[in-house]
């Protein structure tokens, strides 16, 4: 039933209708509301306000919470310029890590900068795959190394901390990450997050840039899966019962691929939008050339 699904909305052709997809933030019958159980009056810079926020549970997932995008214009551009900029940097390993030793020694993002051919800058790009934060994680043997703890980026765990708070996890402290790079028409199997060692410990996910197809299983592949489209600044949190639930990414795509009520992601980081800062233009504008093609997605 799963792999069903997956290869349905991977098709490319014939491509798939989006209907059954769930939108987050619309009046859908699978989506219940979730009321905060407290007033939130603290303010987090790029956050509006928690009491705007929209949450959800998906009926069919006990556990699994959706936020509808929560961050201000800047505060999209912000995450997407330290997950392209900073987060790629050594001591934090990369899949192209061991591609060169150049990449060990000269910051990424720089290495990027410097192809003056567009096409050429953009097939460089798309090979950064992954980055991890904090304990690295072991993608061979598919564990988190102890001997190999890098220090949690301090805004990024600030980050999590509010949003968790907000949401009733007030013990949570993040100490590992990954990031993830997905150029469009990329896909990430189906699997189960299992590798940590509270297991009853939330996961937070926050997706930038280009939409993307989501699917969440049951405890096995036999279960049907439900559809979520995630757009720019969209999060979802996996607790509780969902936490070991299968999930998988089979599509990555462009809003000209989505009906008119389902797309334009980039209105979520206007560039017109007064409100964000003027003096890093000229870095914006390569980050938001590579957001054009890519999706990213820190976990």
């Amino acid at each position: 039933m799963f792999q069903t699904s997956f290869k349905y909305y991977k098709s490319r052709n014939p491509p798939p209708t989006f209907e059954n997809v769930l939108l987050i933030g619309t009046d859908q019958p699978n989506l219940k509301p979730v009321q905060l159980t407290h007033d939130n009056e603290s303010i987090f810079s790029g956050l509006y306000p928690p009491n705007d926020w929209k949450i959800y549970e998906l009926c069919s997932r006990p556990g699994l919470l959706l936020l509808a995008n929560p961050f201000t214009c800047e505060g999209q551009r912000y995450w997407m310029k330290r997950s392209l900029v900073n987060y790629p940097m050594h001591p934090n390993t990369t899949n192209q890590s061991n591609a060169s030793q150049s990449t060990q020694q000269v910051q990424w993002w720089k290495m990027v900068q410097s192809i003056t051919d567009a096409t050429e800058r953009k097939k460089f790009a798309q090979k950064l795959r992954w980055t991890t934060l904090g304990y690295q994680y072991d993608w061979t043997h598919k564990i988190y190394d102890e001997t190999r703890k890098e220090n949690f980026p301090s805004e990024l765990r600030a980050l999590v901390q509010y949003v968790a708070t907000v949401l009733g996890y007030n013990r949570f402290s993040p100490e590992a990450a990954i990031v993830n790079y997905y150029p469009i028409g990329s896909t990430l199997a189906g699997h189960t997050d299992h590798s940590e060692d509270d297991r009853t410990a939330p996961l937070f996910s926050f997706s930038f840039g280009q939409p993307a197809v989501f699917l969440i299983g049951g405890l096995s592949r036999d279960e049907q899966p439900d559809a979520i489209l995630l757009r720019s600044g969209d999060i979802i949190v996996m607790t509780g019962e969902s936490r070991l639930c299968y999930h998988a990414v089979p599509r990555v795509c462009a809003d000209l691929e989505l009906p008119d009520n389902m797309g334009n992601s980039a209105k979520r980081w206007d560039p017109n939008d007064v409100s964000v800062e003027q003096h890093d233009d000229e870095m914006w504008n390569d980050v938001e050339q590579y957001i054009q093609y890519s999706r990213i997605n820190i976990n």
